[in-house]
């Protein structure tokens, strides 16, 4: 009898407290037309801003768990063309969890975020919560945060991450992914439709000046974010490019007293490389030869063939023209 007890209990021992999830994201997205992959194919540069110092692979993600930009699968093709017309990097497009595992991700040498919302990593928690027994939720959960850790680690040691638009509009619960993007999304002022006046507030920035040459500022047509108090901060970030509220469409719901409003910037995280620009959500943005650019300067600083300064903007010796007073 004691022997029997035995068997059953290091049997029990055994099973397993969570039910792995054989579960993949997919996304009925609209295809892009044939006319958009003309414009894009005209508007990407096609030289590189500086020689790859070797081959480079580039994943570009773009899983969401919330909100789905429709401009996705331009920005998908906008982006392969760009590696393959200036042959700086070739690209891998995959919304794979896998490829976050830390023994598949150490083969990229950058990451592109384009687009991603909330967990990404996990079902939408509103549509798709239902799907899954409470052990697989938790598995899901747990997978979650041992990939977003993956991410972060990744690029801790040495690896790149860029991230557009709504890549700040993830892993809330996660403070090592808010740290390493930058930012967290506090809503957009400015909407798809209005029109906003972008500054070049570090224009001789090694990944600004070849793009936006002798440019003070530009226009577009673009939704634009503002970003909660924390972790957003001068004295972490290099800001390169700022919105100018005076010269941009009057909109209600700021919240920034000090009036920032940044739109890209880069930093060091550990011995990595992050670049971030919040310009992506019209699918006219991935058309736009100047923006393709300001893409191309990004990914390859991510990749580590364009060396450039990451002192915070608040820890230099002549500061930038700062922030636009009200």
């Amino acid at each position: 009898m004691k022997h029997s007890i035995t068997i059953l209990l290091l049997f029990s021992v055994t099973l397993p407290l969570q039910a792995e999830v054989d579960w993949m994201p997919t996304f009925r997205d609209k295809p892009v037309s044939k006319a958009v992959i003309t414009v894009i194919e005209g508007a990407v540069p096609t030289k590189a801003i500086v020689a790859p110092k070797a081959e480079r692979r580039v994943l570009v993600f773009s899983a969401t768990a919330g909100f789905r930009h429709s401009s996705i699968p331009t920005g998908k093709i906008a982006l392969q063309r760009l590696g393959a017309a200036t042959g700086a990097f070739e690209t891998t497009i995959s919304d794979d969890p896998a490829n976050f595992e830390a023994e598949i991700l150490a083969g990229f040498d950058a990451v592109i975020l384009l687009n991603p919302t909330s967990d990404f990593f996990m079902p939408n928690a509103k549509t798709q919560r239902a799907q899954f027994s409470d052990d697989e939720w938790s598995w899901l959960e747990a997978r979650h945060k041992r990939l977003v850790n993956n991410l972060v680690s990744y690029v801790e040691q040495g690896g790149g991450l860029m991230g557009i638009h709504s890549a700040t509009d993830a892993c809330f619960q996660h403070s090592g992914y808010g740290n390493m993007i930058g930012a967290y999304f506090w809503g957009h002022p400015w909407r798809s439709k209005d029109q906003v006046t972008i500054v070049v507030e570090d224009p001789n920035h090694a990944t600004i000046q070849p793009v936006f040459g002798g440019m003070h500022d530009f226009e577009l047509i673009e939704e634009i974010y503002q970003f909660r108090p924390q972790p957003y901060s001068r004295e972490r970030l290099r800001i390169l490019l700022r919105l100018d509220p005076k010269r941009s469409q009057k909109v209600k719901g700021l919240k920034r007293a000090d009036n920032d409003y940044p739109v890209a910037w880069v930093q060091s995280v550990g011995d990595g490389r992050v670049f971030y620009t919040s310009l992506g959500h019209n699918e006219h943005i991935y058309t736009n030869p100047l923006i393709l650019n300001h893409y191309l300067a990004g990914i390859q600083f991510a990749c580590g063939d364009l060396s450039a300064d990451t002192t915070p903007s608040a820890k230099l010796e002549i500061p930038n023209l700062g922030t636009s007073q009200p």
